[in-house]
């Protein structure tokens, strides 16, 4: 075959590679169809501003982070999900047919159009002008860029949707993990003050005690503060603020944040008029306009007892979060943490090997809590004979130390160091604990010791 033939071929080939290519990439007839009847061509995550001009002004602005601002009826803070939604149905919105150019603007409503939106992305606006409802419900005359459309009649709502449901739903913006510190001041002065202990070592309860908190109640009463939804912003015949009962509030929260300033919430007087079964009060939020009408139902938390609050965990860490574990009593152990996770013990003929005998001690360390807190004196605590055995967990940047005391009366206390209390621990937990002491005990090598049945 000749040279010119094979470059002839190769030239077809590349050309038929191509082709296949775009054809691949280019959208079916179907598709095409569907893009010709999209209203409007929008870029959601483009989109930096809206404006709403005529019925309902509204104006929204993205900020720094994606967070989004209500600037006009009243400035707040925006409802992303709210905006981005209207700005995902408006990107998808078809219409059910397109009038012919020319059509008279005052037969559609919209040669004074009740609404204007206008979708500001950088340099390039898309203006969407709301016209009338076409006869017998068939439709909504929108004008988009100029250009005529009719559109489903649902579209009514979005676009002239109030410009309240484009402020922020929750109480407050603030968000669970970014608070640092917070206090909580009820009627009758009974007041709580909790704050983060540091270095991964979860909650301190500040106050009216000062102790370890139990971490995930206070961070699921923090979830109901920040995740607590507005049932009404309250406009028109908004009462005074001591009508309110917001001055002074009734019960006061102040959230320290990581970044920017505290956020101070007050929870006033209940709603006249209201469904009982909600029990709404009245609720203000520094930097937030108004007033508004929050649900005690979703706070009910904020009215337990603080004690409830108290940790009766041994140690403020997991177990697994150390590297070295020693046990020091009638049993004697050193566990160290292998770089794969797995436990073994030093010091032995079983140093090198790895079994789930040794893993069972850290894993029933972890789940032994006490079940009630009691005030602690040291050895002269009631009911605390001398230690029978002592845990250390070590790690990176932490050692921590909890003594158990012998069995007396049917209980047995424990008391990590440096707490105001100790803790009753349960009969069928400490016997878990126990029996793994002596099981690790017998596999690493270490003399097993007598032991007493532990109480039931």
């Amino acid at each position: 075959m000749k040279r010119s033939t094979w470059i002839l071929l190769a030239v077809a080939a590349a050309l038929l590679a191509v082709i296949l290519l775009w054809e691949r990439k280019a959208p079916t007839t179907d598709q095409r169809e569907e893009d010709r009847q999209k209203v409007c061509e929008l870029q959601v995550s483009k989109v930096t501003r809206l404006v709403r001009t005529g019925e309902g002004p509204v104006e929204l602005q993205k900020g720094p982070g994606g967070h989004w601002s209500l600037l006009q009826p009243v400035k707040d803070a925006g409802d992303k999900e709210a905006i981005e939604g209207f700005l995902e149905r408006m990107a998808q919105a078809k219409a059910l047919r397109f009038p012919q150019a020319g059509t008279p603007l005052a037969a559609l409503g919209l040669d004074k159009p009740r609404a204007t939106w206008d979708l500001l992305t950088g340099q390039q606006t898309t203006r969407v002008e709301v016209g009338a409802k076409a006869p017998f419900d068939e439709g909504l005359y929108l004008r988009v860029n100029g250009r005529l459309a009719l559109v489903p009649a649902d579209l009514e709502s979005l676009l002239l949707r109030p410009a309240d449901d484009f402020r922020l739903k929750n109480l407050t913006a603030a968000a669970t993990q970014d608070v640092q510190a917070f206090t909580v001041n009820g009627p009758g002065g009974k007041g709580l003050a909790c704050r983060r202990a540091g270095r991964g070592a979860g909650w301190d309860v500040t106050a009216p005690f000062q102790d370890w908190g139990a971490d995930s109640k206070i961070e699921s009463m923090l979830d109901d503060v920040s995740l607590c939804l507005v049932d009404t912003f309250v406009t028109g015949s908004v009462p005074d603020l001591k009508t309110a009962g917001l001055d002074p509030p009734r019960t006061r929260i102040r959230l320290e944040m990581a970044e920017g300033p505290p956020v101070e919430i007050g929870l006033g007087a209940p709603v006249p008029g209201a469904d009982p079964r909600k029990r709404l009060v009245y609720a203000s939020v520094s930097g937030r306009p108004s007033i508004m009408a929050v649900s005690q139902n979703s706070l009910a938390s904020l009215d337990q007892d603080p004690e409830g609050l108290r940790s009766l965990k041994l140690f403020r860490r997991d177990a697994f979060e150390a590297n070295e574990l020693d046990v020091e009593g009638p049993v004697k152990l050193v566990l160290i943490r292998g770089k794969e996770g797995a436990w073994q013990s030093k010091g032995s003929p079983a140093a090198k090997s790895v079994g789930s005998d040794l893993g069972a001690v850290p894993v029933a360390l972890t789940n032994l809590e006490g079940e009630k807190a009691v005030p602690w004196d040291g050895a002269r605590t009631p009911g605390f004979d001398p230690p029978q055995a002592t845990f250390v967990l070590k790690g990176d940047g932490f050692t921590e130390t909890a003594v158990v005391g012998a069995e007396k009366n049917g209980r047995r206390l424990a008391h990590p160091e440096g707490r105001p209390v100790a803790l009753v621990l349960p009969g069928k937990g400490w016997a878990t604990l126990d029996t793994a002491l002596h099981v690790a005990a017998g596999s690493s090598g270490a003399p097993p010791s007598p032991r007493k049945v532990p109480a039931p």
